[in-house]
């Protein structure tokens, strides 16, 4: 394996790291949605913090949500600090409702969907890679061709298939992190869904007990 990497060059070399950055990013994003809880735990989640709301208010719940972490904690602080944004802006209750709806969409999907973009910008750039390392190598087999002459049949076998290494390991390493991007955009997307109502009604919480207040 050491050879043919060496073999490859210096983009092959790139190729290694940028394969060892998407399997990171990988197996840190399948923890993350398999650690993301169900609808009965962000319910259960949710009724915690509506209580400390309407009890402590809403400091006392922003630092619970601050101390407990996960997923959901993390929208129900988006939320809170949005809310406390739109209401030093004197908003009005259906432009808050709205802004907060947004809140959640943005905050689950940024919670959810951190370092995907790195995952789906190796599974485009690893391939261009892999052709310009064959480019390259092609170039250095065609000017030992130049050298040697075109008599040894060895030496113009042995330049190219040198000079595809790179354009093989571009792909081995795109195919799988663009599969497994989908896979798991699509896996994050469901858990927002998942979540949505319940955020929902924890921005409604928020509205009616500022409007009580």
């Amino acid at each position: 394996m050491s050879e043919i990497i060496q073999s490859g060059g210096e983009v092959m070399w790139v190729l290694v790291v940028m394969s060892v950055v998407a399997l990171t990013v990988l197996l840190e994003r399948l923890i993350v949605l398999h650690r993301a809880p169900g609808e009965n735990e962000i319910e259960r989640a949710l009724d915690e913090v509506e209580q400390i709301v309407r009890q402590s208010g809403e400091k006392a719940a922003a630092q619970h949500c601050a101390e407990g972490r996960g997923f959901a904690n993390y929208v129900f602080l988006a939320l809170m600090k949005r809310f406390d944004v739109l209401v030093l802006e004197e908003r009005d209750t259906d432009d808050m409702r709205d802004e907060l709806v947004m809140t959640t969409t943005a905050s689950s999907r940024k919670y959810l969907g951190r370092f995907l973009l790195v995952l789906s910008t190796i599974a485009t750039v690893a391939p261009l890679l892999g052709l310009l390392g064959t480019i390259l190598g092609m170039i250095t087999a065609f000017e030992s061709i130049a050298r040697a002459g075109t008599g040894d049949p060895q030496v113009v076998a042995s330049g190219i298939s040198v000079a595809l290494l790179t354009t093989a390991g571009g792909l081995i390493i795109a195919i799988p992190s663009l599969i497994f991007h989908r896979y798991l955009a699509s896996r994050a997307e469901a858990i927002v869904e998942r979540g949505e109502l319940y955020f929902h009604a924890f921005g409604s919480t928020l509205i009616k007990t500022h409007s009580a207040s």
